[in-house]
């Protein structure tokens, strides 16, 4: 989307003679949480380090828990996704009965290190091992929820991993797809995009056909960054029988965690886990 933001300005001045810009459209508050602010009646909140990598790079992550928890959630967050910013997911995952750990990226927050394709799939690797070594919790025992960008990380490890189960939330296809939404189809003449063999190689198409767990997806109607058709087609792709697919009507990109629906059907996914 920043690509696109100065080409579109250009465009836009282009063709009119005065552009009206109100408060609203300057300022973006989020809410934000730290350690330190979070209060809960029954979660706890604890900051935790791991180390990734031949030099042990350090990554920020949470490790929210509940004392009548019934699964573990690996989560991996968007493109934007900070654990400071992420309140609304913290707020929501406390109302489920899992215990979370949520992990800033390589590069975002407190965490170390540059982000990359490579350096992603090791550490997630890595966040995996945290759960197995430092809380007792196997693989197996273990739900990756991906959202956005983290659906890429989250099915990934599913290709390796006996897990327990998956959630996708908003998902990818692969960046093909994805960048044919990001530049509208009026703009498609002037501009490319060019991704590097990296993000290219990525396939979350391709990589959903040997998926052997259980699957929930959740998807906005109205997301205009990962369109529904994303998410049908890696339905339709994912070879496993229990499968399920909500879609939230009025639902955007971000904030589906937050709608009771979804919340529902996350505790149905879970009581149906063996």
């Amino acid at each position: 989307m920043r690509v696109l933001g100065p080409l579109l300005a250009v465009l836009l001045l282009a063709a009119c003679s005065s552009i009206q810009i109100d408060e609203a459209d300057v300022f973006e508050p989020k809410a934000s949480i730290t350690p330190e602010t979070f209060s809960h009646e029954t979660a706890t909140l604890e900051e935790v380090t791991i180390y990734s990598g031949p030099d042990s790079l350090a990554l920020n992550a949470w490790w929210v828990t509940q004392p009548d928890a019934e699964a573990t959630v690996l989560f991996f967050g968007g493109q934007g996704f900070y654990l400071v910013q992420s309140a609304p997911y913290v707020e929501a995952f406390a109302e489920l009965p899992v215990n979370v750990l949520m992990v800033d990226y390589r590069g975002y927050g407190k965490s170390e290190g540059t982000p990359s394709v490579d350096a992603l799939k090791q550490d997630a690797g890595q966040a995996l091992a945290y759960l197995e070594e430092a809380q007792g919790i196997a693989p197996a025992s273990v739900i990756v929820h991906g959202h956005s960008l983290g659906s890429f990380v989250a099915l990934h490890l599913a290709e390796g991993q006996d897990l327990r189960g998956v959630v996708l939330e908003n998902p990818v296809t692969n960046v093909q797809d994805w960048s044919r939404n990001l530049i509208p189809w009026f703009l498609r003449l002037f501009v490319s995009l060019d991704f590097s063999e990296a993000l290219r190689a990525e396939n979350n198409t391709t990589r959903i056909q040997s998926l052997e767990r259980p699957l929930l997806i959740v998807a906005g109607a109205e997301d205009e960054v990962t369109p529904l058709s994303m998410a049908d087609t890696l339905y339709e792709q994912a070879p496993v029988e229990d499968k399920r697919l909500l879609v939230v009507d009025e639902g955007g990109h971000n904030g589906l965690m937050a709608r009771p629906s979804v919340r529902d059907a996350y505790r149905a996914f879970i009581a149906g886990l063996q």
